[in-house]
């Protein structure tokens, strides 16, 4: 998903994404790219508010931490909160937020920032090793790990009650890093789990990332993408449709159907339905008309 290569720095080009997306313009129209447009306009706005931001730091005392934000427009991205938790952000983390929020609010006032935590990235460095490691981690694998600055060991209910982290969220999190060997677990008498560092941990590389265990998509998840997908097949149709008639100028209504299916089936397989709809919502848009002369006609519209 583009999305989240944007987010965490995956694209291996981003020349060769905005040239794709450039394409897709050209063959569906803007509309059909108006989303991705605005996900790279959106990176670009934020590198340059981190960089502010840094000025902005400079009369203030040190945050003590490296920090950046991608401030991403809620109607651009496909990134709701269904897969988010409730958390407790670590002491190290909620200083260098206060200060954003403190400089975000003072350049826009009347904005909302809604964090979303699940996709936030760290880095802590372990000191603790006969080697210093340091472990790319979200920010939940964060707050586990932040627990042992303070403890040698810890049950999960210690562990959820610190970060207030879901059952499912906090279950998921600490099998994530057992399986790396970060942490150990321990079957106590009571029927609890008891967590603590590994301290015989050891890798050849100094610089690791700990991903996530994997997590089935939920319900909710799986009707957002379904809800994704018939959004983005509706703007599809509608280029679609737009492209033809640009062409053509003055069509029937059955060719036009004709004509949407066969440049459409080579993705997927419309819905007459679907399509008579977008040809409504094109004539409320003033793309297509009715010809006075004959209902069953369109004209395209300059």
């Amino acid at each position: 998903m583009l999305a989240k290569r944007l987010i965490h720095g995956l694209s291996v080009s981003s020349e060769a994404e905005e040239s794709m997306i450039s394409r897709l313009k050209q063959m569906c129209g803007f509309e059909y790219t108006n989303k991705l447009h605005r996900m790279f306009t959106d990176m670009s706005l934020s590198d340059d508010l981190n960089s502010s931001f840094g000025d902005f730091l400079k009369e203030k005392p040190s945050l003590g931490v490296s920090f950046s934000v991608q401030i991403l427009q809620s109607g651009a991205w496909p990134l709701g909160q269904a897969a988010g938790s409730p958390f407790t952000i670590p002491e190290a983390v909620l200083r260098s937020i206060s200060s954003f929020e403190l400089f975000y609010n003072t350049r826009f006032s009347g904005r909302k920032l809604t964090w979303l935590h699940h996709l936030c990235t760290g880095e802590l460095k372990a000191n603790y090793l006969k080697r210093p490691y340091a472990f790319t981690v979200t920010l939940y694998q964060m707050g586990v790990l932040l627990v042992f600055n303070h403890a040698d060991s810890s049950s999960l209910r210690e562990l959820q009650e610190a970060t207030e982290l879901s059952d499912k969220e906090i279950k998921r999190t600490l099998q994530s890093l057992v399986d790396v060997k970060l942490l150990v677990v321990e079957d106590l008498a009571n029927g609890e789990k008891s967590y603590s560092l590994n301290r015989q941990f050891a890798n050849k590389r100094t610089k690791l990332k700990i991903t996530a265990a994997v997590q089935r998509e939920t319900q909710q998840e799986v009707a957002q993408t379904h809800t994704a997908i018939d959004e983005d097949r509706k703007l599809y149709l509608q280029a679609a449709i737009v492209r033809i008639m640009k062409s053509r100028k003055v069509l029937k209504h059955n060719l036009l159907i004709q004509e949407v299916i066969s440049l459409a089936q080579s993705r997927f397989s419309p819905n007459i339905s679907t399509i008579k709809k977008s040809i409504e919502s094109l004539i409320e848009k003033q793309y297509l008309e009715r010809r006075e002369d004959s209902k069953d006609e369109y004209n395209y519209l300059a």
